[in-house]
């Protein structure tokens, strides 16, 4: 074939064009996305029923909800968090699970459950997940001029009616999840002493207003031959309508501005979004799941500078933007590129003494990327962080391919063939290891697919991405290299002339063999340098800290406050001003109080007293200091304030449910699992847990208002009537909805604002007499202690007390506490969290990672058709971890998923080298060389591209470690293990394989 090719090269040209031509316009087509469009096998449920306390809706609606949710098929956990007015059901699936299907069920048996609960609950809101639901930033818009209901009120209005649309109708967002709006509504004050002098009661304003706002439907009457349509219809428009309402009383006209007091007001904040210091709204944007995000940035951009000229009394910020992540991950692939091309060149150059073998690499780089994006755009991938990691893969494959032809294509020079022979031979002699190496290098993560749930689907992309890379690279070094290389040397160029190259390489080789014959005569050091990096590899690996991702220094943060107080959100929000406001050096705090608007983020679901903030700061060190601050002056004036603060949340974060705890001890009633322990019952649970977790369970003091009715009875009045004047002096009692053209505006009936003694004391109801009664002679007030939050799994309801582990053993904590509670009859305990997802993941992997080995094992031995030289070359992996962890460690890192991506692209450089140089050692055994002479002409023959691909990998890595930003620490770990892998792997395959290969050969 390559004999072939070489004899018409302006078809291969013209072909490579082609597909340059198409890779570029596929590359402009090709979606770009922080993740993957993964199918997450999980849909939520969120309910509203204001007014109703986490017991009461516990109990009575999500109970019942949960129990009928248990019935949608290839369900494998459902839990809920119960609040105050508010719940939410996670629904998790098995991976695999068709999620569109899982949908519709869950909707019908959402719909069937609606039988039994109240009839006054909005339908729940049924949420299908997905990596793209993630928003990629906020945008806050705020007023310029000070704050008042009025202002705030019109600005959001126009920002859900205005400026919300604008951004929905860019082509590439399908949402702007919208929270922090200011809602309106008609409060009537009734005039107390006017009602009680003409002896009338509220209920006569609410029949009034009621009567004057009705719609009848369409009527079709017949007229002859022709049929009219008609509408009943006085429906109220305007607050001035409303004042306008004529009532008849002691046969006498009164409007209801008489009457009461009627005032167009915001609703009251149930949550806050605040920005710098001003109350704002908040716009989280998501993305369609094909679009390109940096088109879609540059839109926003657009559109963001535009609403600043057009709307100038307004105030725009973004906070949170996760496009970051995806461009230091193109930046890095670019700068690898760069530098790694850059240094193959001047190595080429240094080792071949040649300009053109350079010239080769400088061309089939960037073809070899050209067609993966081409191959990329065909089999539907995107590019993502996750197929970036494995273009970077590839692209130091990539190299070492094109190292590797050329190479062997110069040998063959040198030897004394012919330029087109040379071209021939050389590029067949390689093609059977270079298959193999990419076929052992795509192996590797082969077994991968078959890990379960959402990591096994990450590394779906990651292994196509690189299969594709490796692939290409393939093809542009079997097929366009040796065809590049004839014509090149065919050409003279005049810088050939002012260039002189005289390194000299051979002091190379005689130091080379300097060393094979030094080792060769101790073979006892090279076998303990071996042990002790596998050692070294064992201790690491039990004793490193893992982690999702790197830990990364920023200089922002998310800071999430519990006050543990019964306060309203303005008291909330006071208090977060109060304390940054103390902190000149904090550039931005994105604050939100209370609860939240948001359709898709159900993290977002807040209490009253809680509060999540962001913060940016000029510098590393100065958020550091404030947190410092932040902590020490929450202990000083709020002492029962709760506080957690995190780095911001990245796409892994989100996707993979943010932070969780190592264990998790989750505390039941034994006698009766659908409920939880009494209140009273924490200090013993305390005492049982005996110090292995200081986090309390979060209460609520709640005053219970008890209408007695033997009272009610007593003094003849309607029970109604008295729930109706306690829903007006609460601001609860509502009329109906004004009917404007854009939405409905609730009415409501309310009393002057006073203390809730005052009201309590000043209100009086009417009984069947007429009579005047006092409210306060009617009910009982207590306060009582409440759960502020209740869990509950498909078991039941229980109670969450994280474990400190500190350095014991997992394993003996989990049987210690489990001994305290099985000496007792009150209490049940199960055990949850990461420990026990890692420690399941953990077995998966092992029979991943055997499957692997085994791949390795059965492609190595098809390509050497031996059982035992693929023995040798395995032998090399966990000596080379061994080097990485190392280096890994001495840097303060780790192990976590980009030191993982570093340790298989070491491994992959590594093994191919060695798989070229048997294969070489064998090519010369066959010739018929003794095996010390082949292992000695192959360990030479095979130097110069070990040296060089080793070289290349290593200097390209170089500046990751001395570099500062998000961008280098994410790719540090990865940096680190595969220097430190090749380091010693480097040696190894000099050394090492040569006498292995030895001993087996002997035996």
């Amino acid at each position: 074939m390559v004999k072939f090719l070489i004899n018409r090269p302006v078809a291969v040209f013209m072909a490579t064009l082609a597909f340059i031509l198409l890779g570029i316009v596929a590359s402009g087509k090709i979606p770009t996305s922080l993740m993957p469009d993964i199918p997450i096998p999980e849909i939520t449920v969120q309910l509203s029923y204001p007014n109703n306390t986490a017991r009461e809706l516990e109990t009575n609606v999500v109970r019942s909800l949960r129990n009928q949710l248990l019935q949608v098929g290839n369900l494998k956990e459902i839990t809920s968090e119960t609040r105050d007015g508010f719940a939410t059901l996670r629904l998790q699936f098995e991976y695999g699970t068709n999620t569109n299907y899982a949908f519709i069920e869950t909707n019908e048996k959402v719909d069937a459950s609606l039988n039994y609960l109240p009839r006054d609950l909005d339908r729940p809101k049924v949420i299908k997940a997905s990596a793209t639901d993630i928003p990629i930033l906020n945008l806050t818009v705020a007023l310029k001029e000070d704050f008042t209901d009025e202002g705030f009120l019109e600005l959001s209005e126009f920002t859900e009616t205005v400026l919300k649309k604008r951004i929905e109708q860019l082509p590439d967002i399908a949402l702007a999840d919208i929270s922090g709006l200011s809602k309106p509504e008609i409060l009537v004050s009734p005039k107390k002493e006017i009602l009680q002098s003409l002896g009338i009661s509220n209920n006569e304003l609410i029949n009034a207003i009621k009567q004057n706002n009705f719609e009848l439907g369409n009527l079709l009457v017949q007229n002859g031959i022709y049929q009219y349509n008609f509408k009943f219809a006085n429906p109220l428009k305007s607050k001035e309508d409303l004042e306008e309402i004529y009532l008849k009383i002691h046969d006498k006209l009164f409007q209801l501005k008489d009457l009461a007091s009627v005032k167009l007001s915001a609703e009251e904040d149930r949550g806050l979004v605040y920005s710098n210091g001003k109350r704002a709204i908040v716009l989280s944007i998501i993305k369609q799941a094909d679009a390109r995000v940096y088109e879609l940035k540059e839109a926003l951009d657009q559109l963001t500078t535009s609403f600043v000229t057009d709307y100038p009394n307004l105030k725009f910020t973004s906070n949170q933007d996760q496009t970051k992540l995806l461009k230091l991950s193109i930046d890095n692939l670019k700068s690898s590129l760069w530098i790694g091309s850059l240094l193959a060149i001047l190595i080429m150059f240094f080792f071949l003494k040649d300009i053109k073998s350079p010239l080769i690499i400088a061309i089939s780089i960037p073809v070899s990327l050209i067609i993966s994006m081409l191959l990329m755009f065909l089999f539907g991938l995107s590019i993502n962080i996750i197929s970036l990691s494995g273009l970077i893969l590839g692209v130091g494959m990539m190299i070492d391919n094109a190292i590797i032809v050329i190479d062997n294509i110069t040998q063959k020079i040198e030897s004394g063939l012919s330029l087109s022979k040379a071209c021939i031979e050389g590029t067949n002699e390689i093609i059977s290891p270079l298959i193999s190496s990419v076929l052992t290098t795509c192996s590797v993560f082969l077994p991968l697919l078959f890990l379960s749930g959402i990591t096994g689907a990450l590394f779906y992309d990651q292994a196509i991405a690189i299969t594709i890379g490796l692939g290409s690279s393939l093809v542009v070094s079997i097929v366009l290299i040796p065809v590049v290389y004839k014509q090149l040397k065919n050409k003279n160029f005049k810088i050939e002339k002012w260039l002189k190259l005289n390194v000299k390489t051979q002091h190379i080789d005689s130091w080379y063999e300097k060393g094979y014959h030094f080792f060769f005569e101790r073979k006892w050091l090279v076998f303990c340098i071996a042990f002790v990096s596998i050692a070294i590899a064992v201790i690491l690996f039990k004793s490193m800290p893992y982690s999702q991702l790197p830990i990364i220094n920023q200089n922002e943060a998310i800071v999430q406050i519990d006050w543990n107080e019964n306060i309203h959100v303005h008291e909330n929000q006071r208090r977060i001003n109060q304390l940054f406001s103390e902190n000149q050096d904090v550039k931005t705090v994105f604050s939100q109080a209370g609860e939240q608007q948001y359709l898709l983020q159900k993290e977002n679901a807040k209490s009253f007293s809680e509060a999540t903030i962001y913060i940016q700061t000029n510098t590393i060190e100065k958020l550091k200091s404030i947190e410092l601050q932040i902590k020490d002056s929450l202990s000083e004036k709020f002492p029962k304030a709760k506080i957690e603060i995190n780095p911001p949340k990245n796409i892994f974060e989100y996707l993979f449910g943010g932070k969780k705890e190592k264990l998790i001890a989750q505390i039941t009633t034994r006698k009766n699992s659908l409920e939880l322990p009494k209140e009273n019952d924490l200090g013993e649970i305390q005492n049982l847990l005996n110090g292995h977790s200081i986090i309390s369970i979060s209460l609520k003091k709640t005053a219970f208002i008890e209408i007695l009715n033997e009272k009610v009875l007593l003094y003849n009045v309607i029970y109604t009537d008295v729930i109706n004047e306690l829903k007006t002096t609460f601001n609860q009692n509502f009329v109906d909805n004004l009917k404007t053209s854009q939405k409905f505006i609730p009415i409501k009936l309310q009393y002057d604002r006073l203390s809730f003694e005052k009201m309590i004391n000043h209100l009086f109801v009417k009984n069947k007499d007429r009579q005047l009664i006092a409210i306060k002679n009617l009910i009982k007030i207590h306060p009582v202690n409440q759960y502020k939050t209740i869990k509950s799994d498909r078991k039941g309801e229980y109670l969450s007390f994280p474990i400190v582990l500190g350095n014991s053993n997992t394993e003996d904590k989990i049987n210690e506490i489990q001994n305290a509670f099985s000496n007792q009859e009150k209490f049940n305990i199960s055990f949850n969290g990461s420990f026990l997802e890692l420690k399941a993941l953990g077995n998966e992997l092992l029979i991943v990672v055997l499957v692997a080995v085994l791949l390795l094992y059965l492609i190595m031995a098809a390509q050497f058709e031996s059982l035992w030289q693929p023995i040798i070359i395995l032998l090399e992996i966990p000596i080379d971890i061994g080097g990485a962890l190392l280096l890994l460690w001495l840097f303060g890192g780790t192990i976590n998923v980009m030191a993982a991506i570093g340790i298989v692209v070491m491994s992959g450089v590594v093994i191919n080298d060695s798989i070229l140089k048997l294969h070489t050692i064998n090519l010369l055994r066959k010739k018929g060389h003794k095996v010390k002479e082949a292992i000695k002409l192959g360990g030479k023959l095979r130097l110069k591209p070990i040296l060089m691909t080793s070289l290349t990998t290593i200097l390209a890595l170089m500046p990751f470690l001395f570099m500062d930003g998000l961008g280098a620490e994410l790719q540090k770990p990865l940096a680190l293990t595969v220097i430190g892998g090749l380091l010693i792997g480097t040696f190894i395959s000099l050394y090492f394989i040569p006498l292995m290969y030895y001993i087996f050969s002997k035996k």
